[in-house]
């Protein structure tokens, strides 16, 4: 953030920042001195945005859902996670596209070293976070941070709209490419046998149950599987084993919704029950090979990068 009494930017981010587009070291004004890019402030927060932005929409209502619901799903679902995979604690994570960054402060809180990036209009809400140092803009194909940094890397929902004609299900001519660059930037800034975990709705399913819909309603988008749009646990392994990944599976998905939106209407409940069972079934133990299947709407999917 900015220092309000100097006007300066304060360096405080706890994690080292370099230029997007050259990867050299930032002086104490954001500014290159390698490639001569000097990069502004945004309500206070350093904007390294290379590339376009994410048009998403900033109404009150929307941004009060989404702080619930990235509460709900950081404590019953990354937040236990993240303790199997890093018991001891003191890892440093990268939430990408992060958005109102509720799950940056609860698991700070919980002793991760963790730190915001998003492309799109979430500034706002940022200053009343706990840890607004913690923050800052940048797109996730450009990321501004040195190789081999973060213990983790992970993202909800952040693939389906790289690549795409604006906050739309049609992608851009070189999707392909966007999605590839996005998944070379994570493995790039990622230690050898770090972890990332990402999500989407799983594109073999055939209703979009996520997208599409106007706050009320529940009638799912029909998704073709010929649609690019939505990723397969298959899109994922092709995209990070060409980015130097050795271990991509799909993980149970149980707890990572907490439907709260349906969950306050007996309409909401009851129409939510065979989405919940899907998510029940898609995560027993023996259900491994179900979770890449049409059977499962929603996709986690654990990827390794190699030692």
């Amino acid at each position: 953030m900015a220092n309000l009494e100097s006007g300066k930017p304060d360096r405080r981010f706890p994690v080292p920042v370099v230029c997007p587009a050259c990867l050299a070291t930032l002086n104490d004004e954001w500014h290159c001195t390698t490639c001569g890019r000097t990069y502004a402030l945004e309500n206070g927060f350093p904007n390294l945005i290379l590339g376009e932005r994410f048009d998403d929409p900033t109404d009150q209502a929307c941004m009060d859902y989404e702080e619930q619901s990235n509460a709900d799903l950081t404590r019953n679902y990354w937040l236990p996670m993240f303790r199997r995979f890093w018991p001891g604690g003191g890892a440093r994570l990268l939430s990408l596209g992060c958005g109102t960054g509720v799950d940056v402060d609860l698991l700070a809180d919980a002793g991760f070293d963790t730190v915001g990036i998003d492309c799109g209009n979430r500034t706002h809400v940022w200053p009343r976070r706990r840890y607004p140092e913690r923050f800052l803009l940048a797109n996730g194909k450009h990321l501004p941070f040195p190789d081999a940094i973060f213990d983790g890397v992970y993202c909800g929902c952040v693939f389906p709209h790289v690549g795409v004609i604006g906050d739309s299900d049609r992608v851009a001519p070189d999707y392909r490419e966007s999605r590839a660059a996005l998944a070379q930037q994570m493995a790039r800034v990622l230690r050898p046998g770090g972890k990332i975990l990402v999500s989407s709705p799983n594109r073999w399913f055939p209703f979009d149950i996520f997208h599409g819909r106007r706050p009320g309603s529940y009638t799912p988008r029909f998704n073709p599987p010929t649609s690019p749009f939505l990723l397969s646990v298959g899109d994922y392994r092709r995209l990070f084993r060409a980015a130097g990944c050795v271990r991509v599976e799909a993980q149970p998905v149980r707890g990572y919704w907490g439907f709260i939106r349906s969950a306050r209407t007996l309409k909401g409940r009851l129409l939510g029950l065979p989405v919940r069972f899907l998510f029940w079934l898609a995560s027993l133990p023996g259900a491994k090979p179900l979770r890449s299947w049409p059977l499962n709407p929603w996709l986690v999917v654990l990827i390794e990068k190699g030692t």
